[in-house]
């Protein structure tokens, strides 16, 4: 069962099978945000979720895993998030996500790790005022927002900056005509997935880091109506 299930509200968070309590406390990685732990509870199939994702919103979890993740990667870290029961098929959390992820994979990267709690803390507090259903009333898609809240962020631009200034309304622009070159409606996965990799491309060009990074075929189309199905770029291609 995908972690994206809806939240089961007894019994396991993910698959909604009955716990088990162990007569000892076993090591164990939480399904949500990877973190070790030592517990003497988990599901039947084999889930833990410790304690902080289990009571936390969907943006806490992306704060608190972005913040912890070494990778370098920011498809698979949003990939991996995107499983995780709190973040939703579509929805807000999703604009945090896409800076989130990108500011902890340069920061590993540029060997700054300890820059990423302030870096996606304030990334959050930039994206809360994007709501949702920006992409269609107001006409900016809130995961190429992200975009350069992101750049922002990693360039130090402000109101008053010449070239950071430049390169974070370019961020915007440029995943911005990404998402409309595939056209609606909106898909807050697809959009996320698209808006990383124009994000890779633009770290390369003009920030001078390499960051990992490539589309993998979508596994959440069966849970969005408004799927686009063969004109997705993600959507699964049959076996040749």
């Amino acid at each position: 069962m995908s972690l994206l299930a809806p939240e089961h509200r007894s019994g396991c968070l993910v698959c909604g099978a009955a716990l088990e309590y162990l007569a000892a406390a076993e090591p164990m990685a939480c399904v949500g945000c990877g973190a070790p732990a030592l517990s003497t509870a988990r599901c039947r199939a084999g889930h833990f979720v410790c304690d902080t994702c289990h009571s936390a919103s969907a943006k806490d979890v992306i704060e608190r895993a972005c913040a912890g993740t070494a990778s370098t990667d920011p498809l698979a870290i949003s990939r991996e998030l995107m499983r995780h029961p709190k973040l939703k098929m579509h929805g807000p959390e999703h604009h945090l996500l896409v800076p989130a992820a990108f500011l902890a994979a340069l920061a590993n990267a540029r060997g700054e790790p300890g820059e990423k709690p302030r870096l996606v803390a304030e990334a959050r507090r930039r994206s809360d005022p994007v709501a949702g259903g920006f992409c269609g009333f107001q006409g900016a898609c809130g995961a190429a927002i992200g975009a350069g809240i992101a750049v922002s962020l990693a360039t130090g631009a402000t109101p008053l900056s010449t070239q950071p200034w430049r390169l974070a309304n370019a961020a915007t622009a440029r995943a911005l005509d990404v998402v409309s070159r595939v056209g609606g409606p909106r898909c807050c996965k697809r959009d996320t997935w698209l808006v990383l990799l124009a994000l890779v491309r633009f770290a390369r060009e003009h920030l001078g880091v390499a960051l990992g990074g490539r589309g993998e075929p979508c596994t959440f189309g069966g849970l969005n109506a408004e799927c686009l199905a063969d004109r997705c770029p993600f959507h699964p291609r049959p076996a040749r």
